[in-house]
């Protein structure tokens, strides 16, 4: 990579600092969270997790879950994100395909190699980064919910909130921020 690719990627995915996140602001949370902070908290949850699956004896390279997470919505820097009550399945497949092809604009190779892998789901770090995308997004709605911003039942009933990509860490978080929501898990998950 070149001073000049280098500047374009950081410009290019800096406009994620100023875009917030569609799904809360359709709720009506004021100062909802930006892509660019979405993204970071997914990296520290994919993070954590990284460590405690080291610690239960799994092999994960971690380098590759960091960089995942922080690329996994970097298409959002030139679209904005699509919030799930719009989306259908015509509308996730050529959406999928519009964010393939902004990723390899806007990313260098080496990290589309990354987002890639990510899109594809087959490896445990793509599992890991998944689910702390999901987990993210609970940890976050239960935070909103305390502080009393926006209308947010509607997500504590959407199974799709609650994948847990088949690692038990992340079903008993999921299960703990519910116990502490005092919320039930929702029907399908």
């Amino acid at each position: 990579m070149d001073a000049k690719q280098l500047v374009d990627a950081a410009m290019a995915l800096d406009a994620m600092t100023d875009l917030p996140r569609t799904g809360w602001v359709m709720r009506g949370v004021a100062g909802a969270e930006t892509l660019a902070a979405h993204s970071f908290a997914v990296a520290w949850v994919a993070a954590l997790l990284v460590d405690a699956l080291r610690a239960e004896g799994h092999p994960i390279d971690g380098e590759k879950v960091l960089r995942m997470a922080l690329v996994h919505d970097a298409p959002e820097a030139a679209l904005g994100d699509v919030p799930m009550p719009v989306k259908t399945p015509a509308l996730d497949a050529a959406l999928a395909a519009v964010e393939h092809e902004l990723a390899r604009r806007l990313l260098p190779p080496s990290f589309f190699v990354d987002y890639e892998e990510l899109e594809r789901g087959e490896s445990l770090e793509a599992h890991v980064v998944r689910a702390a995308d999901k987990l993210q997004l609970v940890l976050r709605l239960h935070r909103y919910e305390l502080q009393g911003r926006g209308q947010l039942d509607e997500l504590w009933q959407s199974a799709g909130n609650f994948r847990d990509r088949g690692i038990a860490l992340v079903r008993e978080a999921f299960d703990e921020v519910l116990r502490r929501a005092g919320r039930a898990r929702p029907e399908g998950t």
